[in-house]
C-alpha cells in the first residue's frame, strides 16, 4: 500500500523535500461540511469523549476526516495541541494524498483499509517525525464516509493504537447502524399505522393478558376513543385469532369486528369435494362416526383438510348447537397450556385477570374440542389431558374446586403417533384413549380427482367461476406431487387466477415452488457438453497441447478427440 501511495505522489509531481501544503477551508466551507456530516459527527463525538481521559500526556491526538480528506473533529492531549495545529492536525486541514502526500488518514482514504505509517514511510520529509495510524469509515450502504486516525510523534506511538483506531471506527459504524436500523423500525411503525388506520374493519391487537394495546379508528368508533390499555371483553361479532411468537414466547391475539355480527358457520360434509375413493371412503366413515359421541382422531399430512374434517363431524352431530372449541396443541406455548386448556381462578399467578377466566375445555362443554396438531404437545400436557378424559373433570389452575365437563374430542395430527410412542415423545395411553375411530386422509398426490377439487375450489373463488382449465394444465397438475396438499392447490389456482387475467388456465400460470427450486438448481448445475469442453481444454493445457498425451489423460482417441475439439471449435492458441 505505501510503494502504492509514493507511486501516486509522484504521479502528481510531487518530490519529498517538497514543502507541504497547508491552507485551511474557509470557516464557511468547514460549517458547511459539519452540517452535512452531522449524524457521523455526532458518534465519532460521543467515542473521542470516552478517550479523553487516555489522549491526556500521551503527546497524542485523535481526528475525523470525510471521504474527502477534510479534518472535521479532533481529540488531543492538550500539550501535544499547539504542536498539531503547526502541522494543520486541525479541523479545516486536508489531508487527502493529494495534499499531503503518504499519510495515514490519505492512504485509508484511498485503498479503503486500515493502515500505519511510521516514520520514513511518510512521503513528504517534512511529516517523517509523525507516526500515524488509520482505519476508513463506512456507511450501513456500504460507501465511504471518512477516516478515524490517531496521530504522535514516532517516539511517542505504541503499537497498540493500530488495533485501537480500528476498534474505534467498528463502533462509530456500529452506531450508525443502529441508528439506521431504528429510522427503518420507526418509519415501518407509522406506515402500519396509517395503513392499520385507513381500514374500514375495526381491528384490536391484544395482550396476553385480553388488554387492548392497539385499535384503529373504526374499532375506537365502536369501543370508545380510551379504549386501547383496557381488558377487552368477548363482544358478539369479534372473531379472535392468536398469534404466536415462539422463539421469545410472545402471545398477541388480533380482534376482528365482522360486518355480519352472527359467527361465521362451521363447515359440513357437503363442502368436502372430491371423488376419489380413498377419499369417499373417509368421508362415509366421518359421517358414520358423526352420529355417535365416540373420540376421532384425524390422521394426514399438512393441508389435507383435517380441520375441515373435524368442523363437518360437529356439524353433523347431536352437539352442532354447541361450540366447536378448536385448539392449535404446538402453538401454544408450555407455561400457558395448563391455564389455556383448564383456565385459572383470580389471583392464581401473576398477571392472571382478578375475574378469572374459563379454560378451552370448558368452553367446548356440551361441544366438541378439537386438538389440531396433537403429536406436538408436551409429555406435561398430555398427563393433563389423559386426567380430564379419565374423570370428566377440569380442576382450573388455582382452584381446589373440580367441574365436570361434557366434551367431545377430536383430535388430529400430521406425525405417526405409534412412532412417537416409540421415541417416549406421546404417551401409550392417551393415543388408545383418543383412538376411538381413526381415519386417514389421503394426500393429494394419491388422489385420483386432482383436477375435479381443482374446478371445484375455482368455483368457490371470487370472479372466478367462469375461468376453465386447458387440457396441458389439467396434464400438469395431475403430474405433480403436491407437498402442500389441498392447501398448496388452492393457493397455486389463486394465483393462477390473477395470472390468467380472465383467460383459460394455461400450464404457464401453474406455478409451484419445487418447480422453481428445480429451475435454481439447473442453472447452478453446469450442463453436460459444458463440463465435456472443460475438461478437454484443461487436459490440453496440461498435455502443453500435445494430442496423444491429452487423449490418453481423457482415456479417449486421437481421432475422438480431434473430432471434440472440431465440435466445440478448440483451436490452439
Amino acid at each position: 500500500m505505501i510503494q502504492r501511495s509514493w507511486n501516486r505522489c509522484y504521479s502528481f509531481g510531487f518530490t519529498p523535500m517538497d514543502a507541504v501544503e497547508d491552507e485551511l477551508l474557509p470557516d464557511r466551507q468547514v460549517l458547511e461540511l459539519l452540517q452535512e456530516n452531522h449524524a457521523l459527527l455526532c458518534h465519532v463525538a460521543a467515542v473521542f469523549e470516552k478517550l479523553t481521559p487516555s489522549l491526556r500526556k500521551s503527546g497524542q491526538i485523535a481526528l475525523l476526516v470525510d471521504r474527502q480528506g477534510v479534518v472535521l473533529h479532533t481529540r488531543s492531549d492538550p500539550d501535544f495541541d499547539s504542536q498539531a495545529k503547526k502541522l494543520h492536525l486541525r479541523v479545516g486541514a486536508n489531508w487527502h494524498e493529494k495534499k499531503k502526500g503518504t499519510n495515514a488518514m490519505g492512504v485509508a482514504l484511498e485503498e479503503k483499509m486500515s493502515v500505519r505509517i511510521h516514520g520514513e514511510q511518510h512521503f513528504f520529509v517534512q511529516n517523517r517525525f509523525l507516526t500515524c495510524a488509520a482505519s476508513p469509515l463506512f456507511t450501513p450502504a456500504g460507501e465511504l464516509a471518512g477516516a478515524i486516525n490517531i496521530s504522535a510523534t514516532r517516539d511517542q506511538f505504541h503499537p497498540f493504537l493500530s488495533s485501537l483506531v480500528q476498534f474505534i471506527a467498528e463502533s462509530v459504524q456500529n452506531r450508525l447502524l443502529l441508528e439506521e436500523v431504528k429510522h427503518e423500525h420507526l418509519i415501518t411503525l407509522k406506515e402500519l399505522e396509517h395503513t392499520f388506520n385507513r381500514l374500514h374493519t375495526p381491528l384490536l391487537t391484544l395482550d396476553g393478558d385480553n388488554r387492548i394495546i392497539r385499535a384503529n379508528q373504526a374499532a375506537r368508533r365502536i369501543l370508545g376513543k380510551d379504549c386501547v390499555g383496557k381488558e377487552f371483553r368477548e363482544k358478539k361479532g369479534f372473531v379472535i385469532e392468536s398469534i404466536v411468537d415462539h422463539t421469545r414466547k410472545i402471545w398477541r391475539s388480533v380482534a376482528v369486528l365482522t360486518k355480519d355480527t352472527a359467527r361465521q358457520p362451521l363447515h359440513t360434509f357437503d363442502r368436502i369435494a372430491g371423488s376419489c375413493p380413498s377419499l369417499q371412503s373417509a368421508k362415509a366413515l366421518a359421517q358414520k362416526v358423526a352420529e355417535t359421541d365416540l373420540s376421532v382422531l384425524l390422521l394426514g399430512e399438512t393441508g389435507t383438510g383435517k380441520e375441515l374434517f373435524a368442523q363437518s363431524i360437529h356439524s353433523a352431530s347431536l352437539r352442532a348447537r354447541h361450540p366447536f372449541i378448536a385448539v392449535n396443541c404446538s402453538a401454544i406455548p408450555e407455561t400457558i397450556i395448563e391455564s389455556e386448556l383448564f383456565g385459572y381462578e383470580g389471583g392464581a399467578f401473576t398477571g392472571a385477570k382478578a375475574e378469572g377466566n374459563i379454560g378451552k375445555i370448558e368452553a367446548a362443554h356440551q361441544g366438541t374440542l378439537f386438538l389440531d396438531e396433537i403429536g406436538d404437545m408436551s409429555l406435561r400436557a398430555q398427563a393433563a389431558l389423559l386426567r380430564v378424559l379419565q374423570e370428566k373433570v377440569v380442576t382450573p389452575v388455582g382452584s381446589v374446586k373440580s367441574k365436570p365437563v361434557d366434551v367431545r374430542i377430536i383430535a388430529a395430527t400430521n406425525k405417526d403417533l405409534r412412532e412417537e410412542i416409540k421415541a417416549n415423545r406421546f404417551r401409550a395411553d392417551l393415543y388408545y384413549r383418543l383412538k376411538g375411530i381413526q381415519i386417514t386422509l389421503p394426500p393429494l398426490r394419491k388422489r385420483s380427482d386432482v383436477v375435479e377439487l381443482a374446478e371445484h375450489l375455482l368455483g368457490t373463488m371470487s370472479g372466478s367461476a367462469a375461468i376453465t382449465l386447458s387440457a396441458e394444465a389439467q396434464t400438469k397438475l395431475r403430474a405433480y406431487s403436491w407437498p402442500g396438499n389441498v392447501r398448496e392447490l388452492y393457493s397455486v389456482l389463486n394465483q393462477a387466477v390473477f395470472l390468467a387475467e380472465g383467460n383459460p388456465i394455461g400450464p404457464e400460470h401453474l406455478q409451484f415452488e419445487t418447480e422453481e427450486r428445480e429451475e435454481e438448481h439447473q442453472q447452478k448445475v453446469p450442463s453436460l457438453p459444458v463440463l465435456e469442453k472443460e475438461a478437454i481444454e484443461q487436459s490440453l493445457r496440461l498435455a502443453r497441447w500435445n494430442i496423444s498425451k491429452a487423449a490418453r489423460m481423457l482415456q479417449i482417441s486421437r481421432n475422438t478427440l480431434y473430432r471434440k475439439m472440431q465440435e466445440y471449435k478448440i483451436f490452439q492458441p
